[in-house]
């Protein structure tokens, strides 16, 4: 197994030498149950872990001998600051790689949300925070918010506010590097029956976009033209009258 590991890393890093910036080396690796108490972390029962016992290491290690220029990053969900378990258990699980010297460059919170489910936006910069003081980029690598509600308008309002609230903790993250939706329309989402992305079934825009956009115009200092600014009041009338509503059926659900 590892000398499959080895190989696998090996060849693929070579291949895209020059030409990828950051790799996700290993993405899901901790349990769902894992406590987190007292700096502990608990890996998934796979067949990785039970015939390779220390592949995160290798993979890492490998990675890095490969290609000493490209970042390198372990991904996870349910790790941006809603479930404290699991958002524990990767910040120990990260920490004893960066003590034992183990290299690695950053952290993905896929950061996959539901509309009775997401942490709120002080966990978020704090979960962002602990990271940078281990010296660590951050990204939001996969967002999307579910909608268990279906095709609501409050449902969509509180969509745009979750959407608002990633981009801008990120961007008042000195850390985090990169934002990325898992995916551009509705229809071809791996959760489409909850409508979880910035664009409908049409890829027309949604509150979520027009939420977004704002945030990014205060953070450039762009002037919005009428026809935008007509848009994005819309959206933002929405969000302002629904959103609390919908914050009331909040309850913590695991993905």
């Amino acid at each position: 197994m590892k000398n499959a590991i080895v190989d696998h890393i090996t060849t693929v890093l070579t291949h895209y030498k020059g030409k990828i910036d950051t790799w996700d080396v290993v993405n899901e690796a901790i349990d769902d149950g894992s406590s987190g108490e007292n700096g502990t972390f608990q890996l998934r029962d796979s067949f990785l872990t039970r015939e390779c016992p220390d592949y995160i290491d290798i993979a890492f290690k490998t990675a890095r001998e490969v290609d000493p220029e490209v970042k390198l990053y372990y991904n996870d969900y349910n790790n941006e600051g809603l479930y404290g378990s699991k958002t524990d258990s990767v910040y120990n699980l990260v920490k004893d790689m960066v003590d034992r010297g183990v290299p690695i460059d950053g952290v993905g919170l896929q950061y996959h949300l539901h509309t009775n489910a997401y942490p709120e936006y002080e966990k978020v910069v704090e979960t962002m925070r602990r990271y940078a003081e281990l010296g660590l980029e951050v990204q939001i690598t996969e967002m999307d918010v579910n909608s268990v509600e279906g095709k609501t308008e409050e449902a969509f309002a509180l969509q745009a506010k979750l959407y608002g609230e990633g981009l801008r903790a990120c961007l008042n993250s000195p850390n985090c590097t990169g934002f990325i939706t898992w995916g551009v329309g509705d229809s071809n989402s791996w959760r489409s029956n909850g409508y979880p992305l910035a664009f409908d079934v049409n890829y027309a825009p949604k509150p979520a976009y027009y939420a977004m956009l704002n945030v990014l115009k205060e953070y450039n200092n762009v002037e919005e033209s009428d026809d935008q600014a007509d848009e994005v009041d819309d959206a933002d009338t929405t969000v302002d009258a629904d959103v609390d509503s919908a914050e009331e059926d909040s309850a913590d659900e695991q993905n």
